[in-house]
């Protein structure tokens, strides 16, 4: 069980990971256009997954993406269950990545202002998804520890505080975004929107590393 979740925490970092890179290197190959967009935010995620050339790999990229992580959460679900932890996993991750679907499904329909908008509001509503997701995470790990159900090294709580800090910044300075009113850079949306996803991803690094080398205090069965 420990080590399927740490094999599904790696690959919900390196899916995407790889998904983005080959298609970031595709759109600067056809378009000469060479960036950093974690630094220059020239180009969005959308926009380098959107085109002819890369939305077929962007796509089932993102497809399967959101499938290991519906696996995770389920997995995931049932271990902290199994310790005797009653836990939401189910429940926060199918709907969070029920806001990736219609993301992935909506990306490409073009000359709609109505799809944009959802395809808007979809990417919205499933950031804030990842990072309730990832701060109620931290908590039923804490809440393990706690009552002494399972045991693991205080430092990954740290790495994962530092995460979510530096995702409660880029929250904080790229919420003025989400008024659609308000003239909002693209540069800089750009930049938030690349740096909090890899802060979403790399959130399962240590976690992956943790659940590798777990050690329960005890074992409950479900029920008991």
């Amino acid at each position: 069980m420990k080590k399927s979740i740490s094999v599904y925490s790696i690959l919900l970092f390196l899916v995407p990971l790889v998904t983005l890179t080959v298609c970031h290197q595709m759109h600067a190959s056809y378009t000469n256009i060479y960036t950093i967009p974690f630094i220059d935010g020239k180009v969005s995620v959308s926009l380098i997954g959107r085109q002819d050339y890369t939305i077929r790999i962007f796509k089932p990229g993102f497809f399967l993406y959101m499938f290991i992580s519906i696996f995770f959460y389920f997995k995931i679900s049932y271990f902290f269950l199994s310790n005797g932890i009653k836990n939401k996993f189910k429940i926060f991750g199918m709907l969070a990545n029920f806001f990736l679907c219609i993301y992935i499904i909506l990306l490409g329909q073009r000359d709609s202002s109505f799809y944009e908008i959802l395809r808007r509001l979809a990417i919205i509503f499933y950031i804030t998804s990842m990072y309730f997701n990832h701060i109620y995470l931290i908590k039923i790990l804490r809440l393990s520890k706690f009552k002494k159900i399972i045991r693991f090294n205080t430092i990954y709580l740290s790495i994962f505080y530092v995460i979510i800090a530096l995702m409660t910044i880029l929250i904080i300075i790229g919420l003025p975004w989400v008024n659609p009113l308000f003239k909002y850079p693209d540069q800089l949306k750009n930049i938030i929107e690349w740096n909090f996803f890899l802060l979403t991803i790399v959130f399962y690094i240590p976690l992956s590393i943790m659940f590798y080398s777990f050690n329960d205090t005890k074992t409950l069965k479900v029920g008991s």
